[in-house]
C-alpha cells in the first residue's frame, strides 16, 4: 500500500492495527504522522532514538510542519536529557521551527509515566500502554478513540515545563 493509499484509506474508513514489532511500530507512527493535517501530539517518558532519530520519521514531521504555517507538533517527554543527546533530528527541527514544533518536559506530578501515545488531529491515535513492550495499537479515522488521548495530552502539556537547553540563546 502506498503512502497516498494509506492516507486516503485513513480518511475514508476507520483503520485499526495491532502493532507487535519494532518495524510495525515505526510504520504505524509514520502512517499516523502522514495522516495528520494540522496537529500532532506526542507524549512519552522518553523519545526512542531508534524511532525518533530516523530520517523518515523526521522528514514526515518536517513535511507536516512545512505544509501549512498553522500546523503544529507538540511533544511532552520526561527524559529531556536523553532526547537532547539522542534525538538529534527532532531537536534540530524544534530549534529550526521553534514556533511550530514545541517540546516540553513532563511535569513532576506526571513523572514515572510508562506509556507513549500520539494523536493526529483528534482523529487518529497510536497507543503503546507500556514502553517496555512493543505491544501497541494504531487507530486512524477514529475520533472516538483519539479524543480521550488528546484530552490526556492537554493535561500533561498544561503541567509541563520548558526544556532547558533546547533553544540556544541568540543575539
Amino acid at each position: 500500500m502506498t503512502d497516498t493509499d494509506r492516507t486516503t484509506a485513513a480518511a475514508a474508513d476507520p483503520i485499526h492495527r495491532h502493532l507487535r514489532t519494532r518495524e510495525e511500530l515505526r510504520e504505524g507512527m509514520l502512517d499516523l504522522i502522514r495522516s495528520a493535517r494540522g496537529e500532532l501530539l506526542v507524549a512519552a517518558p522518553a523519545l526512542d532514538a531508534s524511532l525518533f532519530s530516523g530520517s523518515e520519521l523526521g522528514s514526515a514531521i518536517a513535511h507536516l510542519l512545512t505544509r501549512r504555517s498553522a500546523n503544529r507538533v507538540r511533544i511532552v517527554v520526561e527524559d529531556t536529557e536523553h532526547m537532547l543527546a539522542t534525538s538529534t533530528r527532532i531537536v534540530e527541527l524544534a530549534r529550526r521551527l521553534s514556533d511550530m514544533l514545541l517540546i516540553r518536559r513532563l511535569g513532576e506530578v506526571h513523572h514515572g509515566m510508562d506509556e507513549m501515545f500520539m494523536v493526529a488531529d483528534r482523529k487518529g491515535c497510536l497507543a503503546q500502554h507500556d514502553v517496555n513492550t512493543i505491544d501497541a495499537t494504531l487507530d486512524l479515522g477514529a475520533p472516538r478513540l483519539a479524543t480521550p488521548f488528546a484530552l490526556r495530552f492537554e493535561e500533561l502539556w498544561n503541567a509541563a515545563e520548558p526544556v532547558p537547553g533546547l533553544h540556544s540563546f541568540r543575539l
